[in-house]
Formats: structure tokens, sequence, C-alpha cells
């Protein structure tokens, strides 16, 4: 998510570590926090796979201020990790997030296409609690006096899923989107688009 976010952040313009910073953590929220320690390491490490590049700047004292913006290897790296899916379901609301702040790199289709990825992961999530609280409700083994609870947890991850992903709808028509088959598998389409780059560069 944090490659993702640089990336992105410094194609549309130099920046020095401390904005970087600054930025990042004012879209990660109020209860998480970038450190230097894991800013400047992930900064050498994309420097030393050539996907940012130091540039020189002058701060408001005079001083010299080392400021970083994205290689052309690095804008293909960003566009692979707009398309890729986490591996873990606790990253796939953090990713996304990252991904709308950035969509305005990617064409209009490939927009899309990462709509419909979400909106397929919250659809996922809806289904699934409709099918637990049928489960709970009938459940024969489950306290009476606990059922009504187990059902108001399920319906919050529900309602949020809900939410979101008629949020997401909405944006998709904005977009023009009504004419993207929803009815395919876009994930296998970003993985074999993957494999296809990899074979590709062998």
């Amino acid at each position: 998510m944090y490659e993702l976010f640089v990336l992105g952040k410094l194609m549309h313009r130099p920046m020095h570590g401390y904005m970087l910073q600054s930025i990042i953590n004012a879209a990660v929220g109020p209860f998480r926090r970038l450190s230097w320690g894991t800013l400047y390491p992930l900064l050498r490490k994309l420097e030393q796979k050539g996907l940012i590049t130091q540039q020189g700047g002058e701060s408001s004292d005079g001083r010299g201020t080392k400021k970083y913006r994205t290689t052309s290897l690095g804008k293909r790296r960003f566009l692979e990790l707009m398309h890729s899916l986490p591996d873990r379901d606790t990253e796939h609301r953090d990713l996304f997030r990252v991904k709308l702040s950035n969509l305005g790199h990617m064409a209009i289709e490939e927009q899309r296409r990462i709509l419909a990825d979400y909106r397929e992961y919250v659809a996922a999530i809806v289904a699934h609690s409709e099918a637990m609280a049928a489960e709970v409700r009938k459940a024969p083994g489950l306290a009476e006096a606990e059922r009504p609870h187990v059902l108001n947890a399920i319906e919050h991850q529900r309602y949020l899923a809900a939410c979101e992903a008629a949020w997401v709808e909405k944006l998709m028509e904005e977009l023009g989107a009504e004419n993207v088959d929803s009815s395919i598998d876009h994930r296998e389409r970003r993985r074999a688009g993957a494999r296809a780059r990899a074979a590709g560069r062998k």
C-alpha cells in the first residue's frame, strides 16, 4: 500500500520525505501513523530498485533538500500495483483507498475495472453476511439471549459492505460504467494480464 502511495504521489510532482509523510498520514486516518523508520527505508528500497530517483531542491531556509520523483520504471510498477489484488482480506479497503486517490493516472476503462474489482469484493461480503445471518437465526445451539447480538454484529458487517457497494456503483455510473460486463471475472483478467506481461519480459 505505501509503495503504491509513494509512487503515485511522486508522479504528480517531486517531493521530499517530510511532505510525503505528512500526506500519507493525513490519508491513512487518525489512528495510524507512518513513522520515519518505515518511510525512509522504503524510499531507499524504491531508489535502489530504480523506481524513484533523487532530484535536488532548495528548502525555504536555503538548505539543500532531497526530493524524489517516480522514474519510467516506477511508473510501470505503479500500473502493476494499481491492477494488483491484495493477498489478505484485511488489506482490501486500505489498498482500495490508495487506488482511489490515484485513479486520475488511469484510463477510464482501467478505472472502471479497478472499481468493478472492489465492487465484487464488497458484494461477496454482503452475500456472506446474509448467509451467516440465516444460519444464526436457525442455529439450535445458540442461546436466545445471545442470538440478537450476534445478528447485530453480522448486520453491521453487511450494512457497511452494502453502503460501499452502493457508493462504488454510483461512481461507476458516473464513469459510464454501465457498459462493463459485471459477469466477467475481473480478478482472473488481472492475473492473466500479469502472466502475459511476465512472459513477455522473458
